[in-house]
């Protein structure tokens, strides 16, 4: 099976929860990140470079990247145990026009486990 997680600012009642689309069956849902922590396995990075390079240039935002997964966990917060080395893999088109790990370009970098705590997505140490 395979997922695309991604974060939504798009304005409405999923404002800023992850959106969680089944790849399989096209079917999608949104997970507020103060219920549900995200772990990801097998998971690659993706940009649209174009799109990401507008917004850097000041174009409105838009959907332009998210992470592909083949396999998905859904943790309430409350049972989630924390991590405590852990690195934080940013993505702001803003800032920079792809995914970026220590300030490195980390675009379609393959990782074996992600997870999201609250609106950020993490590895471990």
């Amino acid at each position: 099976m395979r997922y695309k997680v991604r974060f939504n600012l798009g304005r409405g009642e999923n404002y800023m929860k992850w959106k969680v689309i089944n790849e399989s069956d096209n079917t999608s849902c949104y997970l507020d990140p103060k219920e549900f922590n995200l772990t990801m396995f097998r998971c690659k990075l993706m940009n649209q470079k174009g799109t990401a390079k507008k917004i850097k240039d000041g174009a409105n935002k838009r959907v332009c990247a998210w992470i592909e997964c083949e396999e998905l966990v859904v943790t309430p917060t409350e049972d989630y145990n924390a991590v405590e080395d852990t690195i934080k893999v940013s993505y702001n088109p803003r800032v920079n026009p792809y995914w970026t790990l220590n300030g490195e370009n980390v675009d379609k970098q393959e990782f074996k486990e992600l997870f999201t705590i609250g609106s950020s997505v993490n590895l471990k140490k």
